[in-house]
C-alpha cells in the first residue's frame, strides 16, 4: 500500500509541467505608481495597465499593453497646468523559471506615447498634444497561484515620452497585478 502511494506521488511530481512557465496566451491588469519626471521634478501618480501576451516557449514571448500614467494637476495663483499621459507598447519578453511557481522576466520593445498638456493663465491658454515613440524596457517577477492565475510585480521604463521647448517628460511605472493564462 505504501509503495503504491509513494509511486503515485513520485509519478505525479515528475509529470507536473512548469505551471508558471507554460506556453500560451495570457491577459493581465496591473495598478501601481508612475513616476513622471520633468526638469528635475518628480510627480508620482496612480497608474493602470492592461495587457495581453503570448509565450512561444517557456523562455520567450511577446506582450502588448496600454498604460495610463495618470494626470498631473497643478495650480499656482491664477495659472493652472494639467498633464495627462498614456502609452501603448509592444515588447519581446524573456522568462527565467526559478521554480515551478516563480519566474523572473525582462522585456524590451517600442512604446507609442501620448501626452496632452493644458496650461492657462489670465489672458493666455495653450493646449498641446504630442505623440512620441520611445524604447521601453522592464523587469519583474511572476508567482503562479495555480496553472492559470499568477501575481505579477514589475518595473518599466518608458524613457522620454514628451519633449517640447527644451523640457523633457520621462516616465517609469512600478506596478503589481494579476495575470490569467489560457
Amino acid at each position: 500500500m505504501n509503495q503504491k502511494i509513494i509511486a503515485v506521488t513520485i509519478a505525479a511530481a515528475l509529470s507536473l509541467p512548469m505551471l508558471a512557465h507554460a506556453e500560451g496566451a495570457y491577459l493581465g491588469a496591473n495598478i501601481g505608481r508612475s513616476d513622471l519626471k520633468a526638469d528635475g521634478d518628480t510627480r508620482d501618480q496612480t497608474a493602470y495597465k492592461a495587457y495581453a501576451g503570448y509565450d512561444f516557449t517557456k523562455n520567450f514571448g511577446v506582450e502588448a499593453a496600454y498604460v495610463d500614467f495618470g494626470k498631473i494637476k497643478e495650480r499656482d495663483g491664477n495659472s493652472s497646468l494639467s498633464v495627462k499621459s498614456s502609452a501603448f507598447y509592444v515588447a519581446a519578453t524573456a522568462n527565467w523559471p526559478l521554480s515551478e511557481q516563480f519566474s523572473l522576466f525582462a522585456k524590451a520593445g517600442a512604446s507609442a506615447n501620448r501626452v496632452k498638456v493644458d496650461y492657462s493663465e489670465p489672458g493666455f491658454s495653450e493646449n498641446t498634444k504630442e505623440n512620441k515613440t520611445s524604447v521601453m524596457f522592464g523587469i519583474g517577477g511572476v508567482y503562479a497561484i495555480n496553472k492559470n492565475l499568477s501575481v505579477v510585480a514589475e518595473y518599466e521604463n518608458f524613457g522620454k515620452i514628451y519633449n517640447r521647448d527644451g523640457g523633457d517628460l520621462k516616465a517609469n511605472l512600478f506596478s503589481a497585478g494579476l495575470r490569467y493564462k489560457f
